[in-house]
């Protein structure tokens, strides 16, 4: 379910949840990008912002390499913090420092511009869509099981951080790379140190490629994705990294074997071809190309055709990143294309700011089966 409910420790605290995470080239003003953190699945009118955490964007360099991308060491990050409701208000107050100094306050569910940045903080439409029944299925089954068609997700609401900024002083910070990786994160500090309690870059790697904890024999059993999420995706833990690699090495294993054939046979090493590329989780985009809509996993595809990438991947909101991912981990895309039969979520986002759409408010939704059983 994209990163909604990933892991045992979130479940507990919805405001931690990150569910989302999106990154592109603004369509209404080029030469800005746009980032995305919807938190609090199932969010209502009275669901609020933690006030204890940061919600950090990072942006770094990409180089591409023999195994994909090697990560750059400048890093641009993007803080957003919320106060905590006073008695005498239900408004919820923000704030925003990026790490090239620029600062702004805000009130939550009003989009604010200043200085050619724009942020909206609220109460939004959850524009993720998935059958999570049907993807649990398959994955119980070993069979593909996308034959019901059915929105998890439709009329449910989330809260939305949107940020935009002009990104050629982050080309400039780069010394011009225009290829980046994109995480989000969200932090809290205790005595002065800061510990990382969630952190998202590519939807489902975490509920599909890392869930399954009864395949690989290294670490069968042990729910992996709450030590995952407190990880730096930039350098994860060499005690830890064997464990995530043996779990993503047996789960896309499964994967490709469903439609009967194996389109990513196992290196001399013993790696699954695409267990670098999922393992360094962030959205990868290229700067250089303007807006497009579809281009979620594009420049990774070609990276590994070594061929050139044609837009600016990253990851828009009514991008269809289930049927994406299936059809590149069971047939390599070099196949029929696969889904779920959900193509598009119960509003499909705006092509002004801030992009997310108005929540739908309901009260009456029963809670999702996979959450009940």
């Amino acid at each position: 379910m994209s990163d909604h409910f990933s892991g045992p420790a979130v479940m507990g605290d919805p405001a931690v949840d990150i569910t989302d995470f999106y990154a592109y080239p603004s369509p209404e003003r080029p030469g800005n990008l746009v980032l995305i953190m919807n938190v609090f699945p199932m969010a209502t009118p009275q669901s609020l912002f933690s006030n204890v955490l940061t919600h950090r964007f990072r942006l770094r360099p990409l180089t591409p390499s023999s195994r994909g991308v090697t990560n750059g060491t400048a890093e641009h990050t993007i803080n957003v913090t919320f106060s905590d409701v006073s008695e005498e208000s239900s408004v919820q107050k923000g704030h925003i420092a990026t790490s090239h100094g620029f600062e702004a306050s805000f009130v939550a569910g009003k989009p604010l511009e200043y200085r050619g940045v724009r942020i909206f903080a609220g109460l939004v439409s959850d524009p993720f869509f998935m059958d999570v029944e049907a993807t649990l299925r398959t994955d119980m089954t070993g069979q593909l099981s996308f034959n019901t068609a059915v929105n998890t997700v439709h009329f449910r609401d989330v809260l939305s951080i949107v940020v935009e900024l002009p990104f050629a002083p982050l080309v400039q910070q780069f010394d011009g790379a225009t290829l980046v990786a994109a995480i989000s994160e969200n932090v809290v500090t205790r005595r002065g140190n800061p510990i990382r309690l969630e952190r998202l870059g590519r939807p489902e790697v975490k509920n599909v490629l890392m869930a399954n904890p009864t395949r690989d024999l290294r670490a069968k059993g042990i729910e992996l994705r709450d030590l995952y999420n407190r990880e730096d995706v930039i350098a994860l833990s060499p005690a830890y990294r064997p464990l995530y690699e043996s779990r993503l090495d047996e789960n896309l294993s499964f994967f490709d074997a469903l439609d009967g054939n194996t389109a990513w046979p196992f290196g001399p090493d013993g790696r699954h071809p695409l267990r670098d590329l999922f393992i360094n989780d962030y959205l990868v985009l290229d700067l250089a190309h303007p807006f497009a809509p579809g281009g979620f996993l594009e420049i990774e595809r070609a990276l590994i055709d070594k061929r050139s990438h044609k837009t600016a991947g990253g990851r828009w909101l009514d991008d269809d990143i289930l049927d994406e991912l299936l059809t590149l981990i069971v047939n390599g895309g070099r196949g029929e294309r696969l889904g779920d039969g959900v193509d598009r979520p119960t509003k499909s986002a705006s092509l002004s700011f801030p992009y997310v759409r108005e929540p739908n408010n309901r009260t009456d939704l029963p809670l999702p089966a996979f959450l009940r059983s």
